[in-house]
């Protein structure tokens, strides 16, 4: 079972990027289709880790404790926002744009957050889906009975990305909390990295993207989340 869970999250990674890559083109002709298919992928990559937590608990007696561990915390801090409705499910950059603009042409100022790759990782980086910062805050200063998550968890995830600094990085340019986005990208890839030691015994590749990424979490050093690759930015979408 563990290895049908883990070939179900590789798919979703495969899906995440193939939507991306499509975006630039699509987005133009059909918005509503382009981000959909970006949701799609990122609902389905953290329903994928989700599974695994739930088969780790059965299976494995949890070798490792996902909310005591801030990689993985935060992956199930954002599924269980999306999965139970709560602090806007944790809107894209996309969906929070035409949320809170009169058009998606119209063009707002934002501050965008990426988590550079390892200096081990030479050349390497991520591409970009913005998530929340102002809906993932939210969710941490919910109580406990609404947000699911334990009163330590606020604490992990806000000194895991070192969010005093790009908080008072987007003040410095007259920006909130509210104007915040993260790159998603790389904390779902940290948070692999930090599943494998706990799952590489007990998984059978049996696909091509399995393998890839089975070995991609095994060699790869993590995203750096303590210093950020910050700016602000000017954003539109099609109408």
């Amino acid at each position: 079972m563990l290895s049908h869970s883990f070939e179900d999250l590789a798919q979703t990674f495969r899906v995440l990027v193939e939507a991306q890559f499509r975006l630039g083109q699509l987005i133009a002709v059909d918005r509503p289709e382009a981000v959909g298919n970006i949701e799609t992928a990122v609902n389905s990559m953290l329903n994928a880790f989700a599974n695994l937590y739930d088969l780790m608990q059965q299976e494995l007696d949890s070798p490792v404790d996902w909310y005591a561990t801030p990689e993985l915390c935060l992956i199930l801090a954002i599924r269980n926002a999306r999965h139970h409705n709560n602090a806007n499910r944790i809107r894209s950059i996309y969906n929070y744009h035409v949320h809170n603009s009169s058009s998606p042409t119209d063009t707002s100022r934002y501050f965008y957050v990426n988590f550079p790759a390892s200096p081990d990782e030479e050349g390497a980086g991520f591409f970009d889906v913005g998530l929340s910062w102002g809906d993932l805050s939210l969710l941490l200063e919910m109580p406990r009975n609404q947000s699911r998550l334990r009163s330590s968890a606020r604490d992990l995830i806000r000194n895991y990305l070192n969010a005093d600094q790009f908080e008072a990085d987007a003040a410095a340019v007259g920006l909130t909390s509210e104007d915040i986005f993260i790159n998603f990208v790389p904390l779902a890839t940290n948070a692999g990295i930090a599943l494998y030691p706990f799952i590489r015994e007990h998984i059978q590749a049996a696909s091509t993207e399995a393998s890839a990424f089975l070995s991609h979490f095994e060699t790869t050093s993590p995203a750096v989340t303590s210093s950020h690759d910050s700016s602000e930015i000017e954003f539109m979408l099609p109408a």
